[in-house]
């Protein structure tokens, strides 16, 4: 029993430090100068969602504990960040969760849309719809720019040994 206390905080650990990294990636000014992602909260949260998605869907596929262990961390890590933000920002207690219950629907369509996407070879309009569903007309060279940026983390994310992964040693691919 005290095993798997010890096993989800490490866990909680590791999620901690691979949501570190996605913050400091996601601060990089080319998103928003050469990719065309609205310099928004929506266009932040959105951003980092996405690289959660590149996380989460890189380790989908393991049948063991640690990687389920790792996403469900990551994901508590997000949320518990996106609680402190709106408070924050001034949302009051009576507010925070029915903005958390939005943000989670987004997360949980975010996953499922890229998801989809990635299987389906639709990850232009999955984009155009999420990430710059905000855009009424998104340009779509920063779309395809972005979808090249997305196949490439594919890529080398897959790369990664997925222990490296469920660490939180991470490295994403240069915007």
């Amino acid at each position: 029993m005290l095993g798997l206390f010890k096993a989800q905080n490490r866990a909680g650990t590791n999620a901690k430090n691979a949501y570190a990294v996605i913050l400091q990636h996601i601060r990089q000014p080319a998103f928003y100068t050469q990719y065309g992602v609205p310099d928004t909260f929506d266009g932040r949260f959105d951003l980092m969602l996405l690289h959660v998605f590149l996380l989460i869907n890189t380790l989908l596929s393991e049948d063991d504990e640690t990687p389920r262990a790792f996403n469900q961390s990551l994901f508590d890590v997000v949320f518990k960040d996106m609680d402190q933000t709106l408070r924050e920002m001034g949302i009051g207690d009576m507010g925070v969760p029915k903005h958390m219950r939005r943000m989670m629907k987004a997360f949980n369509g975010r996953m499922h849309a890229y998801q989809t996407a990635l299987e389906e070879h639709t990850l232009p309009n999955a984009l155009k719809n999420n990430l710059f569903g905000t855009i009424s007309n998104a340009d779509p060279a920063y779309i395809e720019k972005t979808v090249s940026y997305i196949e490439q983390n594919v890529q080398n994310l897959k790369q990664l040994a997925r222990n490296d992964i469920v660490q939180g040693k991470i490295e994403f691919t240069a915007p």
